[in-house]
């Protein structure tokens, strides 16, 4: 699982799923996370939000996109949100 230390660690995660998506013909889902990642020059919470959304959104209609272990990082990658979310 891709750890993550800091919000540039999400922020470039986002920026290489959305090159995946793109790559894999899932231009939308493409760019709401690339949307997702022009908010970390924003509040931490606000970056955090919008990346959880997105990132959820990508596991809920990826249809196929992205294979199994893209899969698997990209769940622990939204756990991490969550829990950051939390704190």
């Amino acid at each position: 699982m891709k750890k993550l230390s800091s919000n540039t660690d999400l922020y470039n995660y986002l920026l290489h799923l959305a090159d995946l998506l793109a790559d894999s013909g899932s231009p939308a889902l493409a760019e709401s996370v690339r949307f997702a990642a022009r908010q970390a020059t924003g509040l931490s919470t606000e970056f955090l939000g919008e990346s959880r959304i997105a990132l959820r959104r990508v596991l809920d209609t990826e249809g196929g996109a992205l294979q199994t272990p893209e899969r698997a990082e990209l769940e622990g990658v939204i756990s991490q949100v969550e829990t950051s979310l939390r704190r």
